[in-house]
């Protein structure tokens, strides 16, 4: 675990690319005084699957989200101004496409030059609580877990659907970061009591789960059954590396919290609350009807 100031307990990254040196994914993690950042960004390998012999015939979603990754990380260790995000976003694509402009041949299929969804959380230690900022777009998720469950801070731009229902079906992108085509970066500001943690993950790591009840369900049961925080970082690992079908991207900072013990204890109640809903024998509609009341905060 990584330890800073404040009230920050940890920051870190679980990721796996499932082909190695082509995964789409990307992420950045970090802190600095009374602020920290965790960013997840999946690059969009069906409309940028145009590979690049300038960029070694990587395809446009892999260079897309290192390269909004690296917008994001100059963002925070330059400026950390709100406004100033979609700047740097759009300075790191600009740059994508003028370099690949000069490659001459491009290889593959058509669609958006250097696509990528993104899910970027800034977190502000105060005394009066932690004061975050969400950015995203695409069907990357910022997230909270507290002592009342696990709650989805962003809205999927996916054609209207929410988030059991973007399980059972195939929804169509709305919106993407992209050099070739306009795109909204959403924003949203949220104060959140302390203990808590916040979290961003690309779909890899809830998108082969059966509910979002499963997903809080393996994100706590990890933490509870492990003895130290090396050994949660490694039960969630590989629990996500059991159930996923991509590449799974999760950056998580832990807010608050005396130390590792006491973070498993603030959860270990809610597991009993789960198992009930998980073994329900009520409609599963009726089901995601009641929790979703708590979980979505978009």
């Amino acid at each position: 675990m990584k330890k800073s100031s404040q009230k920050l307990s940890s920051i870190f990254c679980i990721a796996k690319e499932m082909i190695p040196d082509h995964g789409e994914d990307s992420f950045y993690y970090d802190s600095a005084d009374d602020e920290f950042v965790v960013a997840a960004l999946d690059g969009c390998g069906g409309s940028g699957s145009k590979k690049y012999e300038n960029y070694s015939g990587k395809t446009g979603a892999y260079v897309a989200s290192r390269a909004v990754c690296g917008g994001v990380k100059s963002w925070f260790c330059e400026s950390r101004k709100d406004s100033e995000l979609i700047n740097f976003i759009v300075k790191s694509l600009d740059v994508c496409k003028g370099y690949a402009d000069k490659a001459g041949r491009i290889m593959g299929s058509l669609g958006k030059a250097f696509p990528t969804t993104a899910a970027i959380i800034k977190g502000k230690l105060t005394k009066g609580g932690l004061k975050v900022k969400c950015f995203w777009a695409g069907d990357s998720r910022c997230y909270l877990l507290d002592a009342k469950g696990l709650h989805q801070l962003t809205k999927d731009d996916l054609d209207g659907q929410d988030a059991m229902s973007n399980l059972l079906n195939d929804g169509v992108m709305t919106n993407v970061i992209s050099a070739s085509a306009p795109f909204e970066l959403h924003s949203k500001e949220f104060t959140f009591e302390y203990p808590c943690i916040v979290f961003s993950a690309t779909d890899g790591c809830f998108g082969y789960l059966n509910s979002p009840m499963e997903f809080e369900h393996l994100l706590i049961v990890s933490l509870i059954n492990a003895k130290n925080p090396y050994e949660w970082h490694k039960n969630l690992y590989d629990r996500m590396n059991e159930v996923a079908g991509d590449d799974f991207t999760l950056c998580v900072a832990t807010c608050g919290f005396k130390d590792f013990e006491s973070m498993k204890n603030h959860y270990s109640k809610r597991i009993s609350t789960l198992a009930q809903l998980l073994n329900s024998e009520k409609d599963p509609a009726v089901v995601w009807e009641s929790y979703k009341k708590s979980y979505s905060m978009e």
